[in-house]
């Protein structure tokens, strides 16, 4: 894998191209660009990050990707379980409150609102 290095071109990249069997450019920041060139004349294209992977490294940034959309999945499925335990505490707290109240209630009337 080499560094990221600045690319420009008149055609919008590919996020991924295949060179060969043995290697990708991949891409990022892909984003059009125009410059004034020192004639008065415009020059416009596109421009990204962009560097050489293996097929190999290609293969294990799949996986790692797999795997780090599994670890989202798994924070929503928590983040979802979280908020439904928090909604449920709410629900006892204000059971309890209204349990209080009642219990206030009688009391004030057992003993004549002293």
């Amino acid at each position: 894998m080499t560094n990221w290095q600045e690319e420009l071109s008149v055609r919008r990249p590919e996020a991924l191209e295949s060179l060969n069997r043995r290697g990708y450019i991949q891409r990022k920041d892909i984003q059009p660009y125009e410059k004034e060139n020192s004639d008065g004349t415009k020059e416009s294209g596109w421009k990204c990050q962009s560097r050489f992977i293996s097929e190999e490294e290609y293969n294990l940034l799949l996986v790692q990707e797999e795997m780090n959309q599994n670890t989202n999945d798994n924070l929503l499925v928590c983040m979802a379980a979280q908020a439904e335990i928090y909604e449920r505490l709410l629900e006892q707290e204000q059971n309890q409150l209204a349990t209080m109240a009642a219990i206030a209630e009688i009391y004030e009337k057992q003993n004549g609102g002293a």
